[in-house]
């Protein structure tokens, strides 16, 4: 329960720790990203505004007399409505003064007509003369855009006038006929070239209107949906308002031409003057024609793909790292504790195993210095000695121990017969192995590249541990081939559970440490040297005892 709740903790505080950055960072990225896209679109805008004011220009030239008076407004009108749909780009609004601020013309929400063998165009005011049903049925012929897949496939209606008169630039319908159009030709992309259809005109709305001003009339003309839409009602009233225009710093404007208006949404508002030029006087600005562009940018839509994209790929990311390092610490959280807990283990067992030499050393102590059984006098020294020496023996382990564990240790590679190494091994507690009458043999033979006192200790080690748990009359047995070196004794098997634990320092098969001679460190240290050497190692039990084995390759 506790190792759980200590889990949830610490990936709780690194996930959290890595919400706080990845938030910080990616609000930082976006406000960098929206402002540095803010910069693109001003510069984005300005460069339109001044193809705008260009053709505006262009048209007026033909319409002014030598004092840049208007000739023929009606026709200038017409000829403005022409240029409609290049006003009305992404949304933009436009409206156009004279010097003295009176309002020439401007866009709306009306339909444009072409007319005249599409050399005349005018402006088709729809809620003038038709019901909102009506409109939102026209709406949808003028806008529907079919995808036909095969000839024969609807692909969008034709909305023609059919009879209309012309009041100055604003057209007064007759009636309007819708006929399907079907797609008969398509190219390589799958788009539609070319199409046709019967002229039924089955669908007809009508104005009902009575000419009664004499106004011109023609027969035919084609009708467009207006590019911009409601929506951009403020936008219009902005462009249209001549107090704004008489009060805005056209200097300022003309380098900052946004405000914003909403969280991503920014206003640009930009007069220009006619033929770009302005004339001061009187600290004001003056010009014979200004051209005033809006439009509204909203950044999200111009940065939400970027955006969304990095804003999901980082988070995948830090939470991918965020999950690593939350396993790693907890990891190493974990291998603290175990390793706190070996430590309190190993101090307990330390104590133990010296407790008890150093109650004998200071029972017979006692004995000597208040003169008991002077008799013994010669035996008490000698198991005072004796016990001196297994406490040396541990202290010596564990400075061993310490040594090999440290980072400086050097290890000195170089070719070993492990065959001779064994050999001289088994000379060394020949005595022993006599006295229990135990059979001890080897078998085969290798050479390997590693330091010669570190792998004999190993060797050792592993020897020992084998003759304490080898009974009399058994039998040891090494064993090197391929790269394999192993040492067998006959014996009682090692609980499975504990077969890991006999690796840590003071674990010992034998539970009851206080009847064991060793030191608890023989393994541990053998497991340190071979993990130094970067060799694998382990102990399992065979039919009738137990191997030890370490692999050299």
């Amino acid at each position: 329960m506790q190792k759980n709740i200590t889990k949830r903790l610490i990936y709780t505080r690194v996930f959290s720790a890595f919400l706080a950055i990845y938030l910080l960072l990616m609000t930082g990225f976006s406000i960098f990203v929206i402002s540095e896209e803010q910069k693109v679109a001003g510069m984005e805008f300005r460069t339109y505004a001044n193809g705008v004011n260009n053709r505006v220009a262009e048209i007026l030239q033909n319409y002014l007399d030598s004092n840049n008076q208007v000739t023929d407004l009606v026709s200038l009108r017409k000829e403005l409505v022409r240029s409609t749909s290049f006003f009305t780009v992404a949304g933009t609004e436009i409206a156009v003064f004279t010097g003295d601020y009176q309002l020439l013309f401007h866009t709306n929400n009306y339909w444009i007509v072409q007319y005249d063998g599409g050399k005349q165009y005018g402006y088709l005011n729809p809620r003038e003369w038709f019901s909102d049903e009506e409109i939102s049925e026209l709406e949808y012929y003028l806008t529907a855009d079919f995808q036909p897949k095969k000839a024969g496939d609807l692909w969008h209606y034709t909305v023609d006038l059919r009879g209309f008169w012309l009041d100055q630039e604003m057209v007064i319908p007759g009636k309007i006929t819708v006929n399907p159009m079907y797609a008969d030709t398509f190219d390589e992309q799958g788009h539609v070239t070319s199409g046709g259809g019967t002229v039924t005109d089955e669908i007809i709305y009508t104005s009902r209107y009575q000419n009664t001003r004499d106004l011109p009339y023609f027969e035919h003309g084609n009708i467009s949906p207006a590019t911009n839409s409601k929506k951009h009602a403020e936008l219009r009233q902005l462009v249209t308002d001549a107090e704004q225009l008489k009060e805005t710093e056209i200097m300022q404007h003309l380098e900052h031409p946004s405000q914003r208006i909403a969280l991503t949404t920014y206003r640009y508002y930009l007069p220009m003057p006619y033929q770009n030029t302005i004339h001061g006087i009187d600290q004001k600005y003056y010009s014979d024609f200004w051209t005033v562009i809006a439009r509204d940018i909203n950044m999200w839509e111009r940065c939400s793909t970027t955006l969304v994209f990095v804003w999901i790929s980082c988070l995948v990311i830090f939470l991918g790292v965020a999950f690593i390092l939350s396993r790693q610490t907890y990891k190493t959280y974990r291998e603290r504790e175990e390793l706190e807990k070996q430590r309190q283990e190993m101090t307990d067992a330390l104590a133990h195993d010296l407790k008890t030499p150093l109650s004998i050393i200071s029972g017979y102590a006692q004995n000597l210095q208040e003169n008991i059984h002077t008799e013994k006098r010669e035996h008490y020294a000698a198991h005072i000695l004796s016990n001196v020496e297994r406490m040396d023996k541990i202290i010596r382990s564990m400075l061993e121990m310490t040594r090999l564990e440290s980072d400086f240790l050097q290890i000195k590679r170089e070719e070993l017969s492990l065959a001779e190494a064994s050999n001289e091994v088994i000379g060394r507690y020949r005595p022993i192995s006599q006295e229990k009458s135990l059979t001890v043999d080897i078998d085969g033979e290798a050479v390997i590249k590693a330091d010669h006192a570190m792998i004999e200790r190993v060797i050792d080690n592993f020897f020992v541990n084998a003759l304490g748990h080898t009974p009399e009359g058994g039998s040891i047995s090494i064993r090197i081939s391929g790269d394999r070196y192993e040492i067998y004794n006959s014996g009682s098997h090692i609980p499975e559970e504990r077969i890991k634990e006999i690796w840590l320092p003071f674990k010992k098969s034998d539970l009851s440490r206080g009847h064991s001679k060793g030191t608890g460190l023989g393994l541990a240290i053998a497991r340190t040297i071979l993990e130094l050497h970067g060799f694998s190692y382990g102990a399992q039990n065979c039919e009738d005892g137990v191997v030890f084995w370490f692999k050299f390759q």
